[in-house]
């Protein structure tokens, strides 16, 4: 596909990360087009997630179901119940792990005996921890109330935002606290600390290393020594400062809003330059170079026009928004063609991955897990067809998955309430086929057979037994080996 890792010499230069930093739209681009995918993918599974939330085991099934609203299977060491769309639930025996649902994706939880995490609509979300050392934590949030609870005083917390609270341990910060938002606000990250008066006009914050004033828009400082130091004077107009001071070329930038910015190396190697700069948007017109790597930059009309190339090949972009993209760094390569159209490859020494996006009605994604050397698939054409190979070899396929995006747990629950075919191969040899929804149902293996039309019919034939009933017991029949039943009536048996 293209190469997996950036070279070294890219990894030991400061300007190669510089000169990507200076491409304000074009990282401003990737990382909406980042969220964008995010919100596309809401409600799908993690594709590295360590845990299934459906039976993938090798062994024999115990299955059964009516119609599309019940369905309950075992296999060794794994269970799952779901009366469906309003509960499922699944177990993995060996690591004590179990995913729940209510009316997904309303609600769902999963947990093992050291940990549990559960949404209600991804606006209440809960996570508990078992630590070994301090025992159990939990923690509850909300957009505006939350709160947490653990062994020691020093873990619980409580807060309603914007008026009083304190959060710790999360958002990356080991405190943080606040009182009428934002009129006064507080946080600690390691031996950092930093207040806040009528956020962000008034901060200041220190430690050993760091040091941060800024009476906005006034003037501003923020220095960690050894590393970066940034300052502003009457912001946006007048920003200076240096950065990469623990590389082996730190970078010097001065912006002189909106009429230029610049940007140079200490040593001269890369230097970049910015013509009527606009937050957000970037440069109206903008070019950069770095001499060490190869690289160069440009683009003109803030981010509609975007090019960056460098001597490694590692490093491509050409972008003419909203019409096409192309942008490629190291192990990631992106296409878009109008904002419908995204192409997305992955090629690392983990993962290969390839995924085509038409927005909304198609979606294709390949996997290659290099260090199991398994495959992966999923297709949806949507609102018709639905197809997915997983790692375990299970192949699935559906007629109707009204759905528009990939999400397992939300396929697996309801397309079976409108499909019109079902088809399932798994990996336990177990083949399964349903037809206008679930109206009728049949599963079978080299030895088994069973098919059932609710309400109405019911057949079984295995080496054990074989027997068949007619409105759940008015009539049937019933072998099993040398014993031979007819019923009828539901009671009486011959």
């Amino acid at each position: 596909m293209f190469r997996r890792t950036a070279t070294k010499k890219d990894n030991d230069l400061s300007q190669d990360k510089f000169s990507k930093k200076n491409a304000i739209l074009s990282d401003l681009i990737r990382k909406f087009r980042t969220i964008c995918i995010v919100i596309l993918l809401l409600s799908a599974e993690n594709i590295f997630s360590e845990y299934p939330s459906k039976p993938v085991g090798e062994f024999k099934s115990e299955y059964d179901q009516f119609w599309f609203l019940y369905q309950k299977e075992f296999r060794q060491g794994e269970s799952e119940l779901i009366f469906r769309p309003f509960y499922s639930s699944y177990r993995e025996q060996k690591s004590a792990y179990r995913f729940q649902t209510i009316l997904y994706p309303i609600y769902y939880s999963e947990e093992t005996q050291h940990w549990k995490v559960w949404t209600f609509l991804f606006f209440f979300t809960g996570t508990t921890t078992l630590h070994e050392d301090t025992g159990e934590d939990s923690d509850i949030l909300t957009p505006l109330f939350f709160w947490g609870s653990g062994d020691t005083a020093r873990e619980k917390y409580i807060g309603f935002f914007p008026f009083i609270g304190s959060m710790r341990n999360k958002l990356a910060y080991s405190e943080l606290s606040f009182f009428l938002f934002p009129l006064y606000s507080n946080w600690k990250y390691k031996d950092y600390e930093a207040t806040a008066f009528a956020w962000p006009f008034f901060l200041f914050g220190s430690s050993e290393t760091r040091d941060e004033l800024r009476i906005f828009p006034l003037f501003s400082k923020k220095v960690h020594r050894g590393k970066y130091e940034r300052y502003s004077f009457l912001w946006p107009f007048f920003q200076w400062g240096t950065t990469f001071q623990d590389k082996r070329e730190p970078v010097h930038y001065a912006l002189f809003f909106p009429f230029f910015g610049i940007k140079n190396s200490e040593a001269g190697n890369m230097k970049s330059r910015g013509f009527f700069v606009l937050p957000l948007l970037g440069s109206f017109f903008g070019y950069g170079y770095d001499k060490r790597t190869g690289e160069r930059d440009f683009n003109a009309l803030f981010f509609f026009i975007q090019y960056g190339v460098n001597q490694d090949e590692d490093y491509a972009k050409l972008i003419l928004f909203p019409f096409f993209g192309f942008y490629r760094f190291a192990s990631k390569q992106t296409t878009f063609i109008t904002p419908f159209y995204f192409h997305l490859q992955t090629d690392t020494f983990h993962i290969q991955s390839d995924d085509t996006f038409l927005i909304p009605f198609f979606f294709h994604s390949k996997r290659h897990y290099v260090q199991w050397d398994r495959d992966e698939r999923y297709l949806k054409l949507w609102p018709l067809f639905k197809y997915q190979k997983d790692r375990e070899g299970n192949v699935i396929w559906n007629l109707l998955s009204l759905f528009p995006i990939k999400s397992e747990v939300v396929d697996r629950i309801w397309d079976p309430l409108w499909s019109i075919v079902e088809y399932q191969k798994l990996s336990n040899g177990e083949k399964r086929v349903s037809i206008l929804m679930r109206a009728y149902s049949q599963r079978w293996t080299q030895t088994e057979f069973h098919a059932s039309i609710p309400l109405l019919m019911e057949l079984s034939l295995t080496p054990e037994k074989t027997s068949w009933k007619f409105l759940y017991g008015l009539i049937g029949y019933e072998r099993i080996e040398s014993s031979r039943n007819l019923q009828l009536l539901w009671f009486i048996k011959i």
